[in-house]
């Protein structure tokens, strides 16, 4: 019950506090829904949000189930996205709608689809997968559209998934994450 992560936004009206439980529980609903779609250990996920508790939770998820994760920053263009979906051949990419930057909305998903259909071409292969956090479903400003059978809303599946996720057994020198420099 200690806290593990506190966290402001943008709005000091918006804050979190979760503790070591709740942490843990959404880990294992994330690395479920992870699961679900088909991530093992192994594969790659690139996690392209704000800084959100659920960027931390994506992260950890991914860990839990051997996946290896490479974060990119929120506000990098749909090509730097793309280039890195394409080297890593992530086929999932944790997205967030968008993010508010002092008073200026900046949408986020309609980039990351821009960037999945480029890595596309480029792959040859799609992105099978995009979990998005709807910070902001109810502001017009954050246009969400979602892919029918690529896309799930990220508060959807957790709730739909269970919290019980025994972590992936892994070697020492098993990768954990890329970090573009």
């Amino acid at each position: 019950d200690q806290t593990a992560i506190i966290w402001e936004g943008n709005n000091p009206d918006e804050d979190e506090i979760l503790t070591y439980k709740e942490l843990h529980a959404q880990v294992c609903k994330c690395a479920n829904v992870l699961k679900s779609r088909g991530v093992k250990k192994g594969d790659r996920v690139s996690i392209y949000m704000p800084m959100i508790p659920e960027l931390a939770v994506a992260m950890l998820a991914c860990a839990r189930i051997g996946a290896i994760h490479s974060i990119v920053f929120g506000g990098f263009s749909a090509d730097a996205l793309a280039d890195r979906i394409v080297d890593a051949t992530c086929t999932t990419v944790l997205t967030a709608d968008g993010i508010y930057r002092g008073a200026k909305p900046v949408v986020m998903k309609p980039l990351v689809d821009d960037a999945m259909a480029s890595a596309e071409k480029q792959m040859g292969q799609p992105v099978t997968t995009c979990i998005v956090v709807r910070r902001y479903a109810a502001d017009a400003a954050f246009s969400c559209p979602m892919q029918k059978g690529r896309d799930l809303d990220y508060a959807s599946a957790l709730a739909a998934a269970s919290a019980d996720c025994p972590a992936e057994e892994m070697d020492a020198e098993d990768p954990l994450f890329i970090l573009y420099t």
